[in-house]
């Protein structure tokens, strides 16, 4: 078995209960947006969401709170709303549990432009602040400060996967986190305006893991980028297909991380044949599908995000949102 590592870098000694997570709260205005802050954003979901994210919305009215702003608007119920949603922590309660995730709007945040919207995901026994720091190379929030909506999300206990648990439970956990994920994809669409066809997940580790399960099962996942990451699905229920951007350490190179690579490049059409890209050590598959292509780039480490990754990441995903 492969094992996920935390977001250290280091291999994970697995602690069900996870380690202690910080509970900051941003209470700042993000940028120019509408927000008004609040220490919390606490709301009840239910395991099924009721609206589809992806709507864009009905006729409006004059009272701007519309989420059509014009024949051939895309973007979700949000759009042209006033944002309630705080920036930083927000929680709310699903299948009997109290969850939570973390909120980064964009500095220039408009209400009548759809933004894409990020998932970004923590390793196992990690925790939201691996991906919610304003220093070093994982530094996403000021790499997307002007393009995208972070969600950077909590798993259960901390792990995406808990290998210190019985197999047989790994299914339903999945599918808890699978809820987990819809119903905020559906709250942060009904309060912000969201492009539904510029959903992207990305992750370390555990969290480039669990970012596959997305891609797979979840029709709005655009596109991934994933570091160090395993298959934790069954193949056959992979049902979707999306474009990919894997980096793996050269420390790290084992059959599991080969195959969660080699299953996305065959999952998106590509023939194994490659193409050196920028930056260095990344190469592009040929003769995959026109809306899936797959990078792979390797990098001279061991288990950890590589210096090149966040950059990379940005540039992968803005083949699909830039210029629409």
């Amino acid at each position: 078995m492969d094992t996920d590592t935390d977001g250290t870098g280091s291999t994970t000694a697995t602690d069900p209960s996870g380690p202690a997570t910080s509970q900051s709260t941003s209470t700042s205005d993000p940028g120019n947006t509408t927000v008004e802050p609040s220490t919390s954003s606490t709301t009840s979901a239910s395991t099924t969401p009721t609206t589809d994210p992806s709507t864009s919305g009905s006729e409006g009215d004059d009272s701007g709170g519309s989420s059509s702003t014009g024949e051939g608007f895309v973007g979700s119920l949000g759009c042209g709303t006033k944002a309630t949603l705080p920036e930083g922590d927000n929680t709310f309660s699903i299948d009997d549990r109290d969850r939570r995730y973390v909120l980064r709007y964009p500095s220039n945040y408009d209400p009548q432009q759809p933004w894409p919207l990020i998932f970004a995901l923590h390793g196992n026994n990690g925790n939201p602040g691996y991906w919610d720091s304003t220093d070093g190379s994982r530094n996403i929030r000021d790499a997307f400060a002007e393009e995208a909506i972070l969600v950077i999300p909590e798993a259960i206990d901390n792990q995406w996967r808990n290998y210190s648990a019985e197999p047989e439970t790994w299914p339903g956990l999945m599918d808890l986190e699978l809820n987990y994920f819809d119903a905020i994809l559906e709250s942060v669409s009904n309060d912000l305006c969201i492009h539904p066809d510029q959903v992207f997940s990305m992750g370390f580790s555990g969290g480039g893991s669990f970012s596959g399960v997305l891609g797979c099962r979840r029709d709005y996942i655009r596109a991934i980028a994933v570091g160090g990451s395993v298959i934790y699905f069954e193949e056959e229920d992979c049902t979707e297909s999306h474009g990919s951007w894997i980096t793996i350490g050269d420390g790290e190179l084992t059959s599991g991380r080969e195959a969660f690579r080699d299953f996305f490049r065959d999952r998106g059409g590509c023939e194994p044949e490659s193409t050196p890209v920028e930056p260095e050590g990344c190469i592009a598959y040929e003769g995959c599908d026109l809306e899936t292509p797959v990078t792979f780039c390797s990098h001279p480490g061991d288990h950890v995000w590589p210096s090149i990754g966040t950059d990379a990441t940005r540039d992968f995903f803005r083949q699909f949102y830039q210029g629409e």
